[in-house]
């Protein structure tokens, strides 16, 4: 699932962080999955603060400072790689650690994301755990990075705690660090004393301003003598300008750069045995975290061989395709993404020409999104009240009755609160159907709008979105009512099939629902899922989908004239 329904409010959530303690920027232009992601991150000790686009976003980086940002890739107007982007040319003391969320899982695009400056990917939907353990992978990086931070701290307070000038250039010969000392000794170059500048112009600025007594009249050979006792080590004597002379000693580094102290030799030792700790303690940092991931590797390849036959079991549950009622037909689809998904369809018998039908989809993908779709369609199953939530029976007349359908998704939504021990949530669509009369009340809970197809081909959509289940409390549903004529189909389905997206992002969609409806009118049954699941392999360019397809078609022929059978009833 990737997004979590038609939720309508799109603003930046501002929220005044304290202090200290661990700080995540969430960037998406869904409120819904900004509000999942901030629960999640609020459990695990983050303070987060929300925005609704890149731009948003940036102006939030731009006032204060995040241990982690979570950003979706496809937004309007600045993306998510537009976004990182400017990010990272953002001047900053401490490092942060990019997550980017996408559905894009080409080489390309990881490779396009990576030179920006994102350090990882998530494809949507996300799932809890993994999200996790990539956040607890990047809080390792960022106490690696801290560790450094602090010694490089460390290093700078202890040169600059030296009686003496010290300047450190890297193996490029571009200055790393000088001291304030040497800053005042070499005073007419102070300008020119700028990180990253090279050894050889910080030598010429001086030159040309008379610094260097001694280049007076020879200044090229004079920097060819100077960049010569450089590179090799020499201890030389250096008469300034203003009549100082200096004892320059210098020394190769480990990495090929290059450390000149005035003088005090005994106090660089210790400023480069510091630097060197810091080095060892972020190589071990590193084989540590490659350690962790080969232990998870191992125990991604047994869950692989686990979830084989976790997929064989949740097929097992569709019993039928397709069942037979009088004068109607309903057929189901349902295709996981990977082993095993979070969608389920199924129908129940309410009474003697009633049924209702269902459409579930579970955040995420794996056994936990699996087990507990099943959970929810066993709410539906059996023809007694204490099995079927919803059912009820009536203590005046004995007789079963059902409760709306705006009741039934505010009773799976506090079983789901009250008593699910869980993370995730779901979407919803309940169809009760009278198929004598052609009666339908449905309830859309944050699922796509369910179709109608009338007998003269054209197309409705129904419903004005909801919200998720099992993310607010007290959430209030609508039940919505409309009338199947003859030769008319309902068709409940998952966001599997609207957002099937291509290579370049683009979205199969509604309007791609209603066009494959059109183009199918005459063709029904499991005859129309299988050419629907065709045209999706066909817009996505493979044959395995990035989220579960299902969904159920109930296809109205005529007003029942008898009895349902007791069979009816489908997990």
């Amino acid at each position: 699932m990737k997004r979590a329904g038609a939720v309508q409010q799109e603003s930046t959530h501002m929220t005044v962080l304290p202090e200290t303690g661990k700080r995540a920027l969430i960037v998406d232009d869904s409120p819904a999955q900004r509000m999942i992601f901030s629960r999640h991150l609020q459990k695990w000790g983050y303070h987060t603060v929300e925005a609704a686009s890149g731009l948003d976003a940036l102006k939030l980086c731009a006032k204060g400072h995040f241990d982690l940002i979570l950003s979706d890739w496809m937004m309007p107007g600045m993306d998510g790689l537009e976004f990182c982007r400017a990010f990272r040319g953002l001047s900053r003391d401490h490092y942060t650690y990019f997550i980017l969320l996408t559905s894009k899982n080409e080489k390309d695009a990881v490779a396009e994301g990576l030179d920006v400056g994102a350090d990882d990917f998530l494809s949507k939907p996300v799932s809890p755990a993994e999200l996790r353990a990539r956040i607890t992978a990047g809080e390792r990086l960022l106490a690696m990075e801290r560790n450094v931070r602090k010694a490089r701290g460390q290093l700078v307070a202890a040169v600059e705690a030296l009686d003496d000038g010290f300047i450190y250039y890297d193996a490029d010969d571009r200055l790393v660090l000088a001291n304030s000392r040497y800053r005042e000794l070499y005073a007419t170059s102070a300008p020119a004393l700028v990180e990253g500048a090279r050894h050889e112009d910080i030598l010429r600025y001086g030159i040309e301003r008379g610094q260097y007594g001694a280049a007076t009249g020879r200044e090229e050979e004079w920097l060819r003598e100077r960049l010569s006792a450089h590179r090799s080590n020499q201890r030389t004597r250096q008469q300034l300008a203003d009549g100082r002379v200096l004892q320059i000693v210098e020394r190769e580094t480990a990495d090929g750069g290059r450390v000149s102290l005035r003088v005090d030799v005994t106090e660089l030792h210790a400023a480069r045995e510091a630097a060197r700790k810091a080095e060892a303690l972020a190589v071990r940092h590193n084989a540590e975290l490659r350690e962790a991931l080969d232990e998870l590797q191992k125990l991604y390849d047994a869950l692989d061989r686990d979830l084989l036959e976790a997929r064989r079991l949740q097929q097992s549950l569709i019993r039928k395709r397709e069942h037979e009622f009088d004068g109607s037909r309903l057929s189901l689809l349902l295709q996981s993404s990977g082993h095993v998904g979070g969608d389920m369809v199924g129908s129940f018998v309410i009474s003697d020409a009633r049924i209702g039908v269902y459409s579930i989809d579970v955040s995420g993908h794996g056994v936990a999104a699996a087990m507990l779709g099943a959970r929810i369609a066993g709410l539906f199953t059996g023809g007694d009240r204490n099995q079927n939530i919803a059912l009820d029976r009536d203590l005046a007349t004995g007789e079963m009755r059902a409760w709306p359908p705006h009741i039934v998704a505010g009773r799976i939504n506090t079983l789901m609160l009250d008593e699910f021990e869980t993370e995730k949530y779901l979407t919803i669509a309940y169809a009760d159907l009278d198929l004598e009369t052609g009666k339908v009340q449905l309830v859309q809970a944050g699922h796509p709008h369910p179709a109608i197809q009338r007998a003269d081909g054209t197309v409705e959509f129904l419903g004005r979105g909801g919200l998720p289940i099992g993310l607010i409390r007290e959430a209030e549903f609508e039940t919505v009512e409309t009338q199947l004529r003859p030769g008319d189909r309902l068709f409940l389905y998952t966001d599997g099939i609207t957002e099937c997206a291509r290579s370049d992002g683009s979205e199969f969609g509604q309007d791609g629902l209603a066009v494959t409806l059109s183009r199918l009118a005459d063709t029904h049954g499991a005859e129309f899922l299988d050419a629907l699941k065709w045209d999706l392999t066909s817009w996505a360019g493979k044959d395995d989908f990035e989220d579960d397809v299902s969904g159920a078609l109930l296809e109205y022929h005529h007003a029942a004239t008898s009895h349902l059978p007791n069979d009816s009833v489908s997990a």
